[in-house]
């Protein structure tokens, strides 16, 4: 509309639900996120398949952190939401997303570290449905919230996964800006122009954990 590029990208993020049958993750359980890099359980035959095959081999080392599940639908239900990106797949949006055929294995495997019960499901995977849309980001994953390209022209955007929890605190601050009101001062990590900031890219050489899952 405005002719201006932003310093964004589309991530793909998938999730899968299933029926619990068996009642691995309690239905009063809160989100339950894994926030440390992991190792599979596979077994050794099935470590050596996969080493053999370039494209898989990964799958046998250490995988990022990161893997969550929550219960889902009412408290007698019994489906269970399960997200892990094991890997960052970087593309051009398209539909339907392009799809991960061991997307649902791996998901499992990995909430299987921290919620043992779900092992019981590795030899006999549930039929899961599997999801999901685009995730699109700065670099930092930090969002983009402030005045670009002509006067006038504001922008909200790159809230990536946490757009629902931000909205509230996105919509004010650039309210602020449009009105001319006096700003906080995090306004300026979060201004689409502040890569053109020398320390502010020095910090981004210095950032590690994006914070997002």
């Amino acid at each position: 509309l405005v002719d201006v590029e932003l310093p964004v990208h589309h991530e793909v993020h998938r999730k899968i639900s299933f029926r619990d049958r068996i009642g691995a993750v309690p239905r009063d359980a809160p989100m339950l996120i894994w926030n440390d890099p992991q190792q599979l359980p596979w077994s050794e035959e099935e470590r050596e398949l996969l080493a053999a095959d370039p494209t898989l081999a990964p799958l046998t080392g250490s995988l990022a952190a990161g893997a969550h599940c929550r219960p889902d639908g009412p408290s007698d239900g019994a489906i269970v939401l399960g997200l892990w990106e094991y890997r960052t797949d970087v593309r051009t949006p398209e539909f339907p997303i392009p799809e991960d055929p061991m997307y649902p294995e791996l998901v499992m495997r990995g909430l299987s570290t921290m919620v043992p019960a779900v092992r019981h499901y590795l030899d006999h995977l549930p039929q899961p449905h599997v999801d999901g849309g685009y995730y699109t980001k700065t670099s930092e994953n930090r969002p983009l919230i402030g005045p670009v390209g002509p006067g006038g022209f504001f922008v909200v955007g790159a809230l990536s996964g946490y757009g629902v929890m931000a909205a509230p605190a996105a919509g004010e601050l650039v309210a602020r800006q449009v009105l001319g009101l006096e700003l906080p001062e995090y306004a300026a990590f979060l201004a689409p122009d502040r890569y053109t900031d020398p320390a502010y890219r020095q910090l981004l050489v210095r950032m590690e954990d994006q914070g997002q899952l």
